[in-house]
């Protein structure tokens, strides 16, 4: 697709108005004030996840979401995330408000039950070294199940299929996070699987299209997440 800024719009005014994207495209060899801006499919990886209330905050104690990973309702269902000025803006200042107004903030690392420190991690026990080529392999195999069978459109055997291969990887990354050295890669590919089974899950229970969410084998008036 053809984005067309130049037809009516002045160059001068458009290098005033969009100076970041003028240079941007300029650097690509596309000279918006001449020519239409070629844009391609994005993605949001984030879809309004967790629901929280006027001030940002969700229904466990001190966590708030503000942004794409929000659900504050403001625009109805679903929404592709909370990217508009109303919600990442507002949102974003309301929470940061109500923190800063709350008498006992809450510590950032807090002691045992006990009253104890956190203890520093002990890998000792630990022989194996991490493998990038692992972690890299399982995280594109995530990438590819979640593209493939839980993406745009969505059925109950995508998902299905989905769920099974996502809970095997999840036993062989677990196997393999408890005997290797711990790294930002492997940290966070524990986390991808899990996130990925959760959205696999939560998918498949859900049989009505709504918003974002679209089954071809949707079911009006079926069983869905509240």
């Amino acid at each position: 697709m053809l984005l067309d800024i130049a037809s009516h719009m002045d160059a001068a005014a458009i290098r005033e108005r969009f100076p970041n994207i003028y240079a941007t495209c300029l650097k690509a060899g596309i000279d918006i004030t001449r020519e239409p801006i070629p844009v391609v499919p994005a993605a949001h990886y984030f879809c309004g996840g967790v629901q929280v209330d006027e001030w940002g905050q969700s229904n466990i104690a001190n966590l708030y979401a503000v942004g794409e990973v929000s659900c504050t309702g403001l625009h109805g269902a679903n929404r592709l995330a909370s990217t508009s000025l109303l919600e990442g803006l507002v949102w974003g200042e309301r929470a940061g408000e109500n923190i800063a107004e709350r008498p006992n903030p809450p510590a950032p690392f807090p002691a045992g039950e006990g009253g104890e420190a956190i203890p520093a991690w002990d890998e000792s026990g630990l022989t194996d070294d991490r493998d990038p080529a692992l972690i890299q392999g399982d995280m594109q195999t995530i990438q590819n199940i979640m593209w493939h069978y839980v993406g745009l459109v969505r059925s109950g055997d995508r998902l299905s299929r989905a769920i099974r291969e996502l809970r095997h990887l999840q036993n062989e990354i677990e196997t393999f996070y408890r005997t290797t050295k711990l790294s930002d890669g492997l940290i966070g590919l524990r986390n991808a699987v899990e996130a990925a089974l959760i959205v696999a899950q939560a998918a498949q229970h859900n049989r009505q299209s709504r918003g974002c969410h679209y089954r071809v084998d949707s079911v009006e008036g079926g069983d869905r997440l509240i």
